[in-house]
């Protein structure tokens, strides 16, 4: 029996408590953790973050947590802890140069989602695509086209390049051209085109439609009409107003006409 007790105690006053200690570290070190993450997940919840951003920090902070528990738990062991330190440093490195893209497209999804340049159900337009925000992920964003296609776009591409976003304002300005004959009158085309406008249930009275003379053209009279209206309606008003002044043109009389050069023939008569 003393033979057993002096062994506890020698396992306690050397290896034994450094293990001991160990294990309570990693324990408090689990709750600390455990608290943080509630912490995080409640402050994300009041500061209405999209969720894919706040799972993502939420994981990425608990495990880094998790390895400076298990780091200050073998360090409290007695284990030397400079070599893992090397090899995950190590580790890392390679990881991030075997990943680079898609670290890339890692980082610009989690500045976009922070950031928030537009959200789901937003109309954005890049220099090569257009369409719907259908999803933002971490590592890319859909777009859904007004064809019903659906696009793909790594986000490191997409946070580099300018992004022009239809839905931020909730109103966007529709811009139609309309080209009337010289020998009509175009105060008349005008009042038409402005009578349309008004009348147009989807067309927003402030601001006002305008429409005014804005070239002489080679061949027509171009007068430039912009109104504003939803961003949902966008569509539907530019395509009302083409067929609607169109039909109203024909009803007034009042020419939309085909490019056309009129040359003159001049008959030259040789001097003796």
């Amino acid at each position: 029996m003393d033979t057993f007790i002096n062994n506890v105690k020698t396992f306690f006053t050397n290896a034994g408590l450094n293990i001991l200690l160990g294990i309570i570290v990693i324990i408090v070190g689990l709750l600390i953790c455990k608290v943080v993450k509630i912490v995080l997940r409640r402050a994300f919840r009041r500061s209405k973050r999209d969720e894919a951003m706040s799972h993502f920090v939420i994981s990425l902070t608990d495990i880094i947590l998790k390895i400076i528990v298990l780091i200050c738990a073998l360090a409290t062991m007695g284990i030397n802890t400079a070599s893992i330190i090397t090899v995950l440093g190590t580790c890392g490195v390679a990881i991030g140069l075997a990943l680079k893209d898609s670290l890339s497209n890692l980082a610009s999804g989690v500045l976009i989602i922070y950031n928030r340049p537009f959200k789901k159900g937003d109309y954005i337009e890049t220099p090569d695509v257009a369409g719907k925000v259908n999803t933002i992920n971490l590592f890319n964003t859909v777009l859904l086209t007004s064809d019903n296609k659906e696009i793909v776009i790594p986000n490191g591409t997409l946070a580099g390049e300018h992004i022009i976003n239809y839905s931020t304002t909730g109103t966007r300005r529709v811009e139609l051209k309309f080209g009337i004959s010289y020998d009509n009158d175009y105060k008349e085309a005008q009042k038409i085109i402005l009578e349309l406008c008004n009348a147009h249930k989807s067309v927003l009275k402030d601001p006002a439609p305008i429409c005014r003379l804005t070239e002489h053209g080679a061949s027509a009279l171009i007068l430039v009409t912009r109104v504003w209206t939803l961003t949902d309606d966008y569509w539907d008003v530019y395509f009302d107003l083409t067929e609607q002044v169109k039909d109203a043109f024909d009803a007034a009389g009042i020419g939309i006409p085909y490019p056309q050069m009129d040359v003159h023939i001049r008959d030259t008569v040789e001097k003796q």
